[in-house]
């Protein structure tokens, strides 16, 4: 049977793009130079966009372009400038991560069409209908920790189409949640510069290994069960791999589609064997999390890849079929037809000739050339009175219009002028999270909100402050919703909101609430539509510096403790040292420790080895909001960390700056 879900591949430059469009894929994502997730694959520039818009758009293939990186203020308007400039040749639609960009594109380009990147964090319906309802998002790309029958409650309810990943590399941490590559070198995975520390080896306990790096994902046993959850699109992981993983792949899956089959053993075998990390998972997607999810790329492996044997694909050109009218006293007309597609184009109006006629011989010639163009003649039929004349050049020009137009039918965009809205200023507050009760100090005054994660709230808390559990799904929220009524009963009157797929369900409760960093608050516009779903205030990216914040004045900034740089849904405390404390330390190569705890279950959060240390820097942090985050500190030392920033003293032992 011919599957009707799209299968989206990945295109990191010409020769892949190809090879997926000969394969049978019926989109393909791509990324230009600027703002996107996958700075290293070869990518395309603006100019290379437009030839494979045509190529793909002969073979009624869509374009995707990922401008999926979180932009400073800065950035902003040249990425609308390049959205802009795409859509007007023919991109079929853009996959964002960055809310503060979607805003503005659903605030002056509503023709546009967006997609919500998986690095917007959705793992419940209340996310994805956010998306949808707030931002304009006409799709919405599902965090790959889901399983099945979440993906299914979600796609089948959801105000937006669902994608979700089948096929390719898994990262560890929650999407949109890890910085491990920023605080380890600096180069941010939500700028698209990932160094992939993840794959090294690590040592926790007496344990060294790779307890971090997870096997590639593939769903290619699953295809009936997922043919039916009600997905719009498949999405395989893959734009920085060569053209033959590509098109290997993406023929395999389309075989399969095609098909309603499941994958065999023998199909399974040839993926492997095109590209894996110690074989498969299907970990989260069948709810079995456990260290079987792990691998690495083996010498093994990379001989595997080598030795592959591929079906040769070939890319033949698409027949069109036209149809001219000439007629005398009317507009020349020339519709085009492409399988479901079809357009009209008029040209001049057709006059009586008065020497030599233009013969019906000399129009078909004129009309049949399409050597330059993605398309070979099907038919051509030429309705014309008697006698006519035309010049060359407009048929010539007829042509061209009617091929522009069938490859490109979106509504043309002009630029506004660019502006951003004015934010109005929180009053400057001081916050904490705490991982543990008896961490909270007796002078915990010198804070307005005390945070203590949700499960860990009970009567009696020094606490007047919930943090919400970053992962969330719809299965979940029986259980989450009693403990917000608990808190709620026990007089607790704020919440820290991690994900926007919360924000509705807490303010049910009448919580107070504040935007945690989680939520990407790059630039103004981001941090003014946080504002707008009503908060107390918003605690801005950890990864600006001072001088991108300096126009937030009043909203939060991290000023004191060790940074979450993963946030893990599979339990890598479990798979090595054990639940008894559920917590540990990780040791990288360096011997450098950091420190990782479970919450909310399994869920396990790792911590930069340092923290951030600014007291005897008021000047720098006194016109903000300030937030701290307590970790693997105990009562006594959290009482001295207050002390000191209550005296500006200078740091004791290992720190970083907010530069």
């Amino acid at each position: 049977m011919k599957n009707q879900i799209e299968l989206l591949a990945p295109a990191g430059d010409m020769d892949a793009l190809v090879s997926a469009v000969s394969a049978g894929a019926n989109a393909v994502y791509l990324g230009v130079e600027d703002f996107n997730a996958r700075k290293r694959a070869k990518n395309f520039t603006q100019e290379s966009v437009k030839e494979a818009i045509s190529l793909c758009h002969a073979h009624s293939v869509k374009v995707y372009v990922t401008l999926n990186t979180a932009l400073f203020d800065k950035e902003l308007e040249r990425a609308l400038d390049t959205a802009i400039a795409l859509w007007n040749i023919g991109v079929d639609g853009f996959i964002i991560a960055d809310l503060g960009l979607a805003s503005l594109i659903k605030e002056k380009y509503k023709q546009i069409e967006i997609h919500a990147s998986t690095q917007c964090t959705v793992h419940n319906l209340d996310g994805a209908n956010f998306l949808a309802d707030k931002l304009g998002f006409s799709r919405v790309v599902l965090a790959r920790e889901l399983d099945r029958d979440n993906i299914k409650y979600i796609s089948q309810n959801a105000r937006a189409e669902t994608e979700m990943f089948v096929h390719g590399a898994h990262c560890m941490s929650v999407s949109g949640q890890c910085l491990l590559s920023y605080a380890m070198g600096g180069r941010s995975g939500n700028r698209g510069e990932c160094a992939q520390p993840c794959r090294l080896p690590y040592q926790i306990g007496n344990k060294s290994g790779y307890p971090l790096s997870l096997k590639d994902m593939s769903l290619a046993g699953h295809i009936t069960e997922i043919y039916n959850s009600g997905v719009a699109s498949l999405k395989i992981e893959g734009r920085m791999k060569g053209n033959d993983y590509v098109g290997g792949t993406v023929g395999i899956w389309r075989e399969l589609l095609d098909s309603g089959k499941n994958a065999s053993r023998r199909e399974f075998e040839t993926l492997g064997a095109l590209f894996s990390r110690q074989g498969f998972t299907d970990g989260y997607y069948m709810s079995r999390i456990d260290k079987a999810m792990l691998g690495v790329r083996t010498d093994e492996n990379k001989a595997q890849s080598t030795n592959v044997k591929l079906k040769e694909n070939t890319l033949q050109k698409p027949s069109i079929n036209m149809k001219a009218s000439l007629i005398i006293g009317k507009k020349a007309s020339l519709t085009l037809s492409l399988g479901e597609r079809e357009v009209t184009v008029l040209g001049d109006i057709i006059e009586e000739a008065k020497t030599a006629p233009m013969s019906r011989e000399d129009i078909s010639t004129s009309l049949s050339k399409l050597g330059n163009t993605p398309f070979a003649l099907g038919s051509l039929d030429v309705e014309m009175s008697q006698g006519i004349m035309i010049r060359k050049s407009s048929l010539n020009g007829l042509r061209r219009d009617g091929i522009e137009k069938l490859l490109n039918q979106n509504p043309a965009v002009e630029k506004v002028d660019f502006e951003v809205k004015e934010i109005k200023k929180p009053s400057k507050i001081k916050t904490a999270l705490f991982s543990r009760e008896e961490q909270i100090p007796k002078n915990k005054d010198y804070f307005d909100i005390v945070f203590l994660y949700l499960d860990r709230v009970r009567r009696g808390t020094l606490a007047n402050g919930i943090c919400m559990p970053p992962v969330i799904f719809d299965s979940q929220w029986d259980e989450i919703e009693k403990m917000l009524r608990d808190a709620k009963e026990i007089g607790i009157e704020y919440a820290l909101i991690t994900n926007i797929g919360q924000i509705e369900r807490v303010k049910k409760y009448g919580f107070k609430l504040v935007f945690d960093y989680r939520l990407n608050a790059f630039n103004g516009p981001c941090v003014g539509l946080l504002c707008e779903q009503g908060c107390e205030n918003v605690i801005l990216a950890p990864e600006l510096i001072l001088a991108q914040t300096r126009d937030y004045s009043g909203f939060g900034l991290i000023v004191y403790g060790k940074i979450p740089v993963m946030t893990t849904h599979k339990c890598v405390i479990k798979d090595t040292a054990g639940c008894a404390n559920c917590k540990t330390y990780i040791r990288d190569r360096q011997g450098t420790k950091m420190y990782a705890e479970g919450i909310y279950g399994h869920l396990n959060i790792i911590y930069n080895s340092v923290p951030i240390y600014m007291a005897d820097k008021p000047d720098s942090i006194s016109c903000y909001s300030q937030h701290f985050i307590f970790t693997d500190e105990e009562n006594e030392e959290c009482e001295r960390i207050i002390d000191a920033y209550k005296k500006n003293k200078a740091p004791v032992g290992a720190f970083r700056r907010i530069k």
